[in-house]
């Protein structure tokens, strides 16, 4: 793969993948040579899905290059009511949509932490989920909102632009635990396996 780098793209200053809390492996694959824009192949695991709702500190591009992602994008208010029990993405009914929690997440070199201090509260008012097979693609905003599951040993090689903050918006319940959670590093028998598997996706 390093041989393969020319004057567009260059190998990415961090190699080493983490598993992120959000179900996946996450490999480093490239950066573009101006700019912060960034190269990644996500590798879902078994019985894994998105634990939270949330939107990204940049735009970005997805293609499945194996398996199925269902991503469901969220409409949200700002709450002006009590909240109450439920989620309308589990199909639970209710008279008023579940309420939930913004919680700042913010990457780290190191790992990343969630910071609860913003007091802000949202509502979900609708969701529309669309299924994603391998060879399709995808694209979102920074600032959308969407909760994705995927199947396991799902790949997608996702393209994002530039941060466009400092933190991205998770939407949860209940207590937040607000210090520093170091990541869980891959090591490399296991990304080389993963990136062969990559590479025989694309043939």
């Amino acid at each position: 793969m390093h041989d393969s780098y020319d004057d567009t793209l260059l190998a990415p200053a961090i190699a080493s993948p983490v598993a992120h809390p959000n179900g996946f492996v996450k490999l480093p694959l490239a950066l573009v040579v101006e700019g912060s824009r960034r190269l990644f192949l996500h590798v879902w695991l078994a019985g894994e899905e998105d634990s939270q709702a949330h939107d990204h500190r940049w735009d970005f591009s997805s293609t499945v290059l194996r398996g199925t992602v269902h991503n469901s994008l969220l409409d949200i208010t700002e709450a002006d009511e009590p909240l109450c029990d439920g989620d309308p993405l589990l199909g639970a009914e209710s008279s008023r949509s579940p309420g939930y929690r913004v919680v700042r997440y913010e990457p780290r070199e190191w790992g990343y932490r969630f910071d609860a201090s913003c007091g802000e509260r949202v509502v979900v008012t609708e969701h529309r989920t669309a299924k994603v097979c391998a060879g399709d693609a995808y694209g979102m905003s920074a600032f959308t909102f969407h909760r994705a599951r995927a199947l396991p040993g799902t790949m997608t090689l996702v393209a994002r632009g530039a941060p466009l903050g400092r933190y991205a918006r998770v939407l949860v319940r209940g207590e937040v635990s607000e210090g520093p959670r170091r990541w869980r590093h891959v090591g490399p028998s296991e990304r080389r396996g993963y990136l062969r598997e990559a590479l025989d996706c694309l043939g």
